[in-house]
Order: structure tokens, then sequence, then C-alpha cells
């Protein structure tokens, strides 16, 4: 099909059917470039005013994690808006073929959040991330197609995000109405990652799915995943692959920099201008565990006997049942090492145990650099389950502190 609009473009051919419109190829002809068209049926003149009103405040957001609206009008029958184009296709029709590693799902939703942070700052807020309104650029980069209405509870934010990565990991359109069996899917999807990873990323899902999570939250755990990530690849690169790497690298990191160019260094960006402002509250106190998130192949039991590097032999002693209390093992005793006595007296954040597992929770308290015990009592939750604390979460205590925590047995008759 070809329809001519205001004798500047034409429309070519349907895409993808979207919630409120249609998405179609056509071409800017005096600019003789290929476009993307978002069109929505409507004959109520106060109604296409008012739509095209919300086009023209989102029109200036310029962030590559959206489509750009180039253009809008309007016609006896329809509104349109006129979207830069990209190589690529509708991500909803890729889902179920895609080659994304979790590692990749994961930096692919952390970078939507990214965007979703600086829009905010813009004053566009609550768009939908469900996989049907994303686009796959031909480089692997996901975009926002429609930026401007509003998306559900399970599509925006926080849980929209939770729900992507879910999207990703099990190639699945729907998003089930029950935690439950989100929760299933992952461990099938899932199934060659370890237990104990599986357990701290779906345990972060679930705070997620329970609106335990701010957006802001919630990028910090996808950023430290990330982070380890990089950190388990460099660990396990070849020995003469690093020394090589080392040797080539050039020796500036050992020289003293000059003041004046660091001052004039521009500023970096993590998390996006919102990001700054979003996390100064949160950034910390969010998840105090955070930096328990190992990433496939982190924190893995290594066999004896084999050739093990020092970073790998970091590892605390088996914890012992008695008294359900555990200590972080000493270690051998450094009496000439003047940052030990710092290092004891740090100030740390106590993590969010409430929903884990009981293991998990113990690994989530070490990795905080807190001693911890439980009680295991009769309670509605799930059996293993934690339900309560002290201290609360997010509460600064110092480091080596004893937390305390309540373990479900289930209901009992």
């Amino acid at each position: 099909m070809e329809k001519s609009i205001n004798q500047r473009y034409v429309l070519t051919e349907p895409i993808l059917p979207m919630l409120s419109g249609m998405l179609y190829n056509g071409k800017d002809l005096p600019l003789r470039r290929d476009v993307v068209f978002f069109v929505v049926e409507s004959t109520d003149e106060a109604a296409k005013e008012a739509y095209i009103r919300k086009l023209r405040e989102v029109a200036p957001l310029s962030d590559n994690r959206f489509l750009h609206i180039l253009d809008v009008g309007m016609e006896p029958n329809y509104i349109f808006a006129v979207l830069k184009t990209f190589d690529g296709k509708p991500f909803i029709q890729e889902l179920k073929g895609h080659r994304f590693t979790p590692e990749e799902a994961v930096s692919k939703v952390l970078e939507l959040g990214k965007g979703l942070m600086d829009a905010l700052e813009e004053g566009i807020s609550g768009c939908s991330v469900h996989a049907a309104n994303l686009w796959l650029n031909d480089d692997g980069q996901l975009k926002i197609i429609n930026y401007w209405e509003k998306g559900t509870h399970a599509q925006r934010g926080a849980q929209g995000l939770g729900c992507l990565l879910y999207q990703i990991l099990t190639r699945s359109e729907s998003i089930p109405v029950s935690f439950d069996t989100i929760e299933h899917r992952l461990r099938e999807a899932l199934v060659a990652i370890p237990s104990v990873e599986q357990e701290l990323l779906i345990a972060t899902l679930r705070r997620v799915w329970n609106d335990q999570e701010t957006l802001a939250s919630f990028m910090l755990v996808l950023q430290s995943l990330r982070q380890d990530t990089a950190v388990r690849q460099e660990v396990s690169k070849p020995v003469r692959e690093r020394q090589v790497q080392e040797k080539t690298e050039p020796e500036r990191a050992y020289e003293e920099e000059d003041p004046a160019e660091e001052e004039e260094a521009p500023p970096r960006r993590s998390l996006g201008r919102a990001g700054r402002k979003l996390l100064v509250g949160t950034a910390i106190a969010c998840l105090g565990g955070a930096a328990a998130f190992v990433w496939l192949g982190k924190d893995r039991e290594e066999p004896s006997g084999k050739g093990v590097s020092p970073a790998q032999t970091e590892h605390y002693a088996p914890v012992q049942p008695s008294h359900h209390t555990y200590d972080k093992p000493a270690g051998p005793e450094v009496v000439s090492d003047p940052n030990q006595k710092k290092a004891e007296d740090k100030i740390v954040i106590v993590p969010n145990l409430i929903g884990l597992q009981n293991d998990t929770a113990g690994k989530q308290a070490i990795a905080a650099g807190l001693r911890y015990g439980f009680d295991i009592v009769a309670n509605e939750r799930e059996e293993g389950t934690v339900f309560k604390q002290e201290p609360a979460a997010h509460t600064q205590v110092t480091k080596g502190t004893e937390i305390k925590y309540w373990v479900s047995k289930g209901k009992q008759p």
C-alpha cells in the first residue's frame, strides 16, 4: 500500500499493530530518507488536538534510547508522528529467536533504565518498556518506540524493566499474573546457571514484582551484576593473555596526573543525569547486599588441589550450625597491616533480607560485612523464607555487627 500525507510523506507498508495505533514504514520525499510512522485513527477533533499536544511535549527528547520524533500532524481521520528510523525491526518480532546471553540481557535492560531516568529529568515518565514497545537495532541496541503514552503498572518503571528482563531470558511475549509462575519459568530458562546465582537473581525480581525496589535501586543491582561479570571475565582470562595485556598497556597509570588536566576533564555519566539526583538518597541504602549479586560464575566452589589464584582463595570458611550464630572467619592475623583497624571500623548498610531463602540471606549478610544468626519459627510465609530481621534493612551499622533474622518453618497445625 502507498498513502500520501501532505504531499511530503508516503506510507508504504504496515510494520506492527500497537496498543493505540499502527506502525508503518514510509518515506520523507523532500529529504529522500526512510522514516517510521506511528498512526492513530481518530475523527474527534478535540481528541486529536490533545494527542498532538502530548506528542509535541515529548518531541524535544533526543536520548538515543528512544525513537526520535521528527514531525507530527493531523489528517481528517488520523494523527501521525514521524519517527527517525534505524536498521532493524520491532523487538517483539525477534523475541523468540534472539541470541542474547543472560549477561547481555542485563546490560540491555540496564541501558533502557538509564534512558528512563534521563527522560524523567525531562518530565517524561511512565512509558512502557514491554517488548512490544521496543525497537531492536541491527547492532543489538533496544529503543523505546512510544514514550508519550503511559504503560500499565507492570510495563513501566522498575517493574516494567523486571518484566522485560523476564521476557528476554524466557523469550516470552506475555507476562504471567503470578510471580510463582515467573519463578518457575525463570528456573527453566536459567537451568545452566548455578543455584546460588539463580536464587540471587530471582530474589531481586521478586522484590521488584512486590514493589520493594525503586527504579534507582534496581539500576544499582543491574549495574552490580554487569560489573561482576566484567571482573569474572577478566579473572578467567588465561594468565599469558593477562600478562601480554599488562605489558602492552600504557604506563601512564603509574604517572602522577596533572591537577590542571583533572579539573578540565568532563564529568563521567554513569546512570544518567536524573540518576545522579535519584541515587543520592537511595544509592547505598537500597541494597547493602548488592555486591553479593555475583553473576554467572563468581562465588562458585573450586575443587581443591588445583591452581587457584589468590583472589579465588579468599572465601569464608564453612559456617557452623551451632546456636544458629555465624561469624565471619577472622583469617590469619596481620599485625603489621595499618589498614586493618580502619576496615574494622567501617560503617556498612544492613541489606534487606526479607523474602530471601535462608542460605541466600546468610550469604548477603556476609557479603555486607556482617555476622548473622537466625531462628526458625512458625509463620504464614513459605517454609525457609525470611520474614523478619533486626536491625532493619538500610540501617547503618559498624562492620562485623551481628544481624538476626527469622525464618519461617511454615504454618503449624
